[in-house]
């Protein structure tokens, strides 16, 4: 118990010097606030980062808008081929919802595939938000892949 008070007297004064420097008023903290912005290629962070699977095909899409949902991310990576799925990390709790930013994730059928849009959609700015693009953990494929956007409707057809 005593370790747990100290860890919290820990944070609330790193985030009372953060708020300091920078001008702003205090917002307690929350885990997400701990961990970094962009991804680690490493793989060594908690969640559902790369677990050093040269195969995978489950892109992690970081820093999207609140704007952003499941049918957007289908229509905009749906271009680069198959996808197996899709999913955002919608907010649970007040704190994340406070963040103003979300993840998510999008499988490919295959590496190749995968590999391409990764390339071409890092650093693409989507209302406002940067994309961040790494490799995720890998997940099951399906047996199909989830039915394509029609042509004409993709959401971002390059990066201009």
């Amino acid at each position: 118990m005593e370790e747990l008070k100290l860890e919290k007297e820990l944070r609330e004064r790193r985030n009372q010097e953060r708020a300091s420097r920078h001008g702003d008023t205090f917002v307690p903290s929350s885990r997400f606030d701990e961990l970094p912005d962009e991804f680690d290629p490493t793989g060594r962070l908690p969640g559902s980062f790369d677990d050093g699977d040269p195969q995978t095909t489950n892109l992690y899409v970081g820093n999207l808008s609140p704007k952003v949902d499941e049918n957007f991310l289908l229509r905009t990576f749906g271009r680069f081929g198959p996808i197996a799925s899709v999913k955002i990390m919608w907010p649970r709790t007040e704190e994340e919802r406070k963040r103003q930013r979300h993840c998510g994730f999008v499988a490919f059928m295959n590496r190749a595939e995968g590999q391409a849009a990764k390339d071409e959609m890092q650093g693409v700015v989507v209302y406002d938000y940067e994309l961040k693009i790494g490799w995720g953990k890998s997940v099951a494929l399906p047996s199909q892949a989830l039915p394509a956007p029609p042509p004409g409707h993709m959401a971002i057809r390059n990066k201009e």
